[in-house]
């Protein structure tokens, strides 16, 4: 089931306005959305899982609805939050003091994951439960990792862990076996098909159906990428397939490392680092460049912990939304232009 919701981070990105909330709004893994749902129903959800599949089929996305339905204030089920009450808001608004979610990507060495839980055996600040999500768990240091077994075997009645992550096998045998395991592999096409035949009809677009077609089955099952490249053909606007095809060349996730070493060079706000990281990523279409970085500073704007931070996030969002449609010279001219405006704003105090 396919439900609009207005982003309250300012984006306008469909892989986030039509996140899922509650469990029943998820596209396939049947078995796993029951498994939750009898957890959370049941009040017999696990201190810790360990959400394993590819980037971009859920693995997040299950454990927010996981921490909404832990924590949510009206909920007669809690595998149907409300999304009304206070701790609800807070948690789509991620800015809830209680729910923690950490890409171990950026932020993973031992001391990051210590600041994480040295405050979990204090009581929650305004909610029922702390839930701390780890995504890219697999690239938790060894120390992190030490740190993290033992506060989940202690564990404590008011917390939970959620670690999610594409590569389980780089972490330690240990961890994984104190977890409770669920695995999200890729959706059916059909269903991805579907997704996107809804989407495009609540978003009004004239589309056609071959190119819905073409834009699923080169997805190849994984819905937030099909998100993206509805939202990049929409805004080219010809829906041809040939306009399609150009579209869905090349994809680059914001997780990937070259794209987070370019956002921490922007970040740091130095001009000749960011030139010389992006060499890097020129074999790739600017414009699949400027997506993953949107993504990877949408997450930013996500976990901002002040209106200061959030307002350069949301300025560098700004700056940075307008798609390339150019090919060649032209479009990385204008890729380099963007990254000058990043770096402009960051440098602006």
């Amino acid at each position: 089931m396919i439900i609009k919701r207005e982003s309250r981070t300012g984006a306008n990105d469909l892989q986030t306005i039509y996140r899922p909330c509650r469990i029943d709004e998820m596209v396939g893994h049947e078995t796993n959305k029951n498994v939750i749902r009898g957890n959370l129903d049941s009040s017999k959800v696990p201190h810790s899982y360990l959400f394993t599949g590819p980037a971009g089929c859920g693995k997040t996305t299950a454990a927010r609805i996981i921490a909404l339905g832990l924590n949510c204030e009206n909920a007669d089920k809690a595998s149907y939050p409300c999304l009304e009450c206070n701790s609800c808001k807070s948690i789509l608004n991620h800015n809830s003091m209680d729910v923690q979610e950490r890409n171990i990507g950026a932020y993973g060495n031992k001391d990051d994951v210590l600041r994480v839980i040295e405050d979990l055996p204090m009581a929650p600040f305004s909610s029922k439960y702390k839930i701390v999500i780890l995504d890219e768990a697999h690239k938790l240091t060894s120390a992190s990792q030490d740190a993290l077994l033992k506060i989940i075997e202690d564990g404590y009645d008011h917390v939970y862990f959620i670690l999610c992550t594409n590569e389980p096998e780089k972490l330690k045998g240990a961890l994984i076996d104190r977890c409770n395991i669920m695995h999200f592999g890729k959706i059916a096409i059909d269903l991805v098909c579907e997704m996107l035949k809804n989407v495009a009809e609540f978003e009004g677009m004239e589309y056609k159906q071959e190119v819905l077609q073409y834009i699923a089955t080169e997805s190849t099952g994984v819905p937030r990428r099909s998100l993206v490249w509805l939202k990049q053909v929409s805004d080219e606007g010809s829906w041809t397939i040939e306009a399609a095809k150009e579209i869905t060349g090349i994809f680059v996730d914001e997780d990937s490392a070259e794209v987070i070493e370019l956002c921490r060079a922007l970040l740091s706000g130095e001009w000749k680092k960011s030139i010389t990281t992006y060499a890097n990523l020129k074999k790739l279409p600017p414009e699949s460049v400027r997506v993953a970085i949107e993504g990877y500073f949408t997450g930013c704007l996500k976990r901002a912990r002040s209106y200061g931070d959030g307002r350069r996030f949301s300025k560098i969002l700004d700056a940075i939304s307008a798609p390339i449609y150019a090919t060649g010279k032209t479009a990385e001219n204008r890729f380099y232009n963007y990254m000058f405006k990043v770096i402009d704003i960051i440098n602006t105090k």
